[in-house]
């Protein structure tokens, strides 16, 4: 969980973390809500106890493009939102029902600003997000839709067993036909 997280990324003290935890609130949303809107300055950061978050675009052509599908002992946030405190372009879905702790951008810069070691979490959240971010442009510039789909059953199965196909579709950056055809003939 987040405590353990923040033991293994940081050297602080038992009274540091309790400190650092005591910002965190715990919510539970239902499948379906909408924790960020489209033009809304992402204020907070979700930490996933249990669930899965999407992270997502619509086009101008009413396209649903899956940025980021976030589970277990995940943090997510519109990361270009909650740093330059501009609005966002993505939405944030519960894709489960889930359960988060959730902490605030005023209190996330107060923890950076008394207690700087915390600031070795905040190089993990942007270090794990800059990885996901080049992995999956990556795939989606040097691989077809069957590779991406063999790609994603062999190196996270978990999203396939978990996410609907529409979600999956979305993911893979293909239709949820393509999708279809994709699994009939694997």
């Amino acid at each position: 969980m987040l405590e353990d997280l923040v033991q293994i990324k940081t050297n602080l003290s038992y009274e540091q973390i309790r400190d650092i935890l005591s910002c965190f609130k715990s919510i539970n949303v239902k499948k379906n809500a909408h924790l960020l809107e489209r033009d809304s300055v992402a204020s907070q950061l979700f930490f996933i106890k249990k669930g899965c978050l999407r992270l997502y675009y619509i086009t101008e052509d009413h396209n649903v493009l899956t940025r980021f599908m976030a589970f277990e002992n995940t943090f997510l946030t519109s990361i270009v939102s909650f740093i330059s405190r501009e609005p966002s372009t993505e939405y944030i879905q519960a894709v489960e029902d889930s359960e988060l702790l959730v902490i605030t951008y005023d209190k996330f810069v107060h923890l950076r600003n008394t207690i700087p070691e915390w600031d070795k979490m905040y190089i993990h959240i942007l270090e794990y997000g800059l990885t996901v971010i080049t992995s999956k442009l990556s795939s989606l510039i040097t691989q077809n839709a069957t590779e991406r789909y063999l790609s994603l059953l062999k190196n996270n199965p978990e999203l396939v067993q978990r996410l609907s196909n529409s979600n999956l579709a979305a993911y893979l950056n293909i239709s949820p036909e393509t999708l279809s055809r994709l699994k009939s003939n694997i």
